[in-house]
């Protein structure tokens, strides 16, 4: 990625840090990085692609702020990413709210690939919790509604974050288990 990339990636994380992404058009990112919109679809096709390399970007952000390497158990290491992304739901609302809801992820969404390294993370962790009692990818979704479903709740100040409450539901999850 050259430098110009890196320029349009960073200024869209930008103005999704204090602005609803869905307000964000080209021109006006054109507008603010003193470019072109032209110039911007010279790198990228369209929005879409653009939100796509972003979340991919973000992903690997909060992956790296995230995701543990210490002897911790894959149960305490997910626990400890959805507390962690529980409380960044708080701080940073607009981004997770992006990086998780925004519509040029439909497609990895229904067709999961390799580009989201916090994804690729979360599911090592829970192929090595599994149980086997439902598939890798049926209990992803479980554990995964949970965290993304109270982070919507946290975004939307329909809940307050209590870690408490995430210990709870991930163990009553797990179950106990350990591979």
């Amino acid at each position: 990625m050259d430098n110009t990339q890196d320029k349009i990636i960073q200024a869209t994380v930008e103005w999704i840090k204090t602005d609803d992404y869905k307000n964000l058009s080209m021109r006006k990112l054109a507008t603010k990085i003193g470019m072109t919109t032209g110039a911007i679809y010279k790198y990228f096709q369209n929005k879409n692609e653009l939100f796509y390399q972003v979340s991919i970007k973000l992903s690997q952000q909060f992956a790296e702020q995230l995701i543990t390497t210490s002897e911790s158990s894959p149960k305490d290491e997910l626990l400890s990413l959805a507390n962690e992304f529980c409380k960044l739901s708080q701080e940073q609302a607009k981004l997770i709210n992006f990086l998780f809801f925004n519509s040029s992820l439909q497609n990895f969404y229904q067709h999961a690939n390799h580009d989201f390294q916090f994804y690729d993370q979360v599911m090592r962790l829970v192929n090595q919790i599994n149980s086997g009692a439902v598939t890798d990818q049926q209990f992803f979704t479980q554990i995964w509604a949970f965290i993304q479903g109270y982070s919507l709740l946290i975004i939307n100040g329909v809940a307050e974050y209590e870690p408490i409450l995430v210990e709870k539901t991930l163990n009553e999850m797990i179950g106990g288990i350990k591979k």
